[in-house]
């Protein structure tokens, strides 16, 4: 039989093409959610994200869970020291609690953003819930910072009767599972996932929303689907430090609409590029949606060592994805990683778009 000989050109196109094809990434789905219920959550720099995407959009949110997080604005707690300092130490594990989060500041920049109107009005977060969780044995993001982010909301308007504060576990540096898979609770190791016994995302929901219904399991990855989508498509930045794939989790009922998101941050060293689907898949989130029919959104960030720097893949709570300014947003609406990640919650609500063949 004869072959058929192309020119080295017409095959390299050909390869090229075909590889473009396999690694070809779904687009994000239009799904049509009710965008105004809205939550979010999330573990360290996810943490703090969350509480960053919360702030700047509490119009369209509910409720954040804040696992190991400061409050917002935490790395501006102190003048004399750059944001960086100020997030690797008062934000994290200072020596003392005056050495922590100066939230009284804080509060103060934060009404200053509302005026400018780079954040959503402060007023929004008077009817919300609120999740804190601080573990015994977490040496990463003490206790006490965590109780200035509890008092940073109160400082804010939320009632106490609307947070609630676990101190009780002896957990690391992690969000909770009851898998046995994975790590003692009161280790601090990666993939930052621990055994302690409980479902924190079940917490968290319970928390934030009324009427759910318990999921069937917290073991599976959930009967719906995992859509790994293009998430370039949303970045107009060259600094984000943002993966180019990230996941949403879409159950059966809500691929005809009409279903609440809650948007999940992963923490530091624990975006798909390093964990590969522990995360996304297997946190517990996903048979929570599938009970109450919700879409997870989990966005992603990958380690980087130049242009960004950022070596273990966080999301950023100190500036590094806005290097060109001097004033360093990585807090209000008009933030790099901000303004992704709601350009794929407006993807999400808007009308259904068909489901591409299988």
């Amino acid at each position: 039989m004869t072959m058929l000989r192309l020119p080295r050109a017409v095959l390299g196109l050909f390869l090229a093409l075909i590889g473009a094809t396999v690694n070809a990434l779904e687009p994000l789905p239009k799904l049509a959610i009710d965008v105004n219920k809205t939550s979010v959550s999330g573990l360290s720099s996810g943490a703090f994200m969350t509480s960053q995407f919360y702030i700047a959009h509490s119009s369209i949110m509910v409720g954040a869970g804040i696992v190991a997080g400061g409050p917002y604005l935490c790395a501006q707690s102190w003048a004399l020291q750059d944001y960086l300092t100020n997030a690797t130490t008062a934000c994290m594990n200072p020596l003392t609690a005056k050495a922590g989060p100066n939230t009284p500041l804080l509060v103060t920049l934060t009404k200053k953003l509302e005026r400018e109107k780079l954040i959503d009005p402060i007023s929004n977060l008077a009817n919300d819930k609120i999740y804190l969780f601080s573990g015994k044995a977490d040496a990463v993001v003490a206790t006490k910072v965590v109780d200035q982010t509890q008092a940073f909301f109160r400082l804010l308007g939320v009632p106490a009767s609307a947070i609630r504060y676990r101190t009780d576990v002896n957990a690391g540096h992690a969000i909770i599972t009851p898998s046995h898979t994975d790590s003692q609770c009161n280790l601090t190791q990666p993939p930052f996932i621990n055994d302690c016994g409980f479902t924190q995302a079940w917490d968290i929901f319970q928390q934030i929303y009324t009427h759910l219904s318990p999921p069937l399991s917290t073991a599976g990855q959930g009967a719906g689907r995992i859509i790994e989508f293009d998430q370039q498509q949303f970045i107009d930045s060259p600094h984000t430090s943002m993966s180019k794939a990230a996941y949403v989790y879409v159950p059966t009922a809500c691929e005809q609409g009409g279903c609440r998101l809650h948007i999940v941050f992963h923490g530091c060293l624990q975006g798909a590029d390093v964990v590969g689907d522990k995360y996304y898949a297997h946190t517990g989130y996903n048979p929570i949606a599938d009970a109450n029919h919700f879409v997870v959104l989990y966005p992603q960030v990958k380690p980087s060592s130049e242009n960004p720097y950022n070596p273990q893949g966080c999301w950023d709570f100190w500036g590094y994805s806005n290097p060109v300014i001097k004033q360093h947003d990585y807090y209000s609406k008009q933030a790099p990683q901000i303004r992704a990640v709601r350009a794929m919650v407006d993807q999400l609500s808007r009308s259904i778009s068909p489901r591409p063949a299988p």
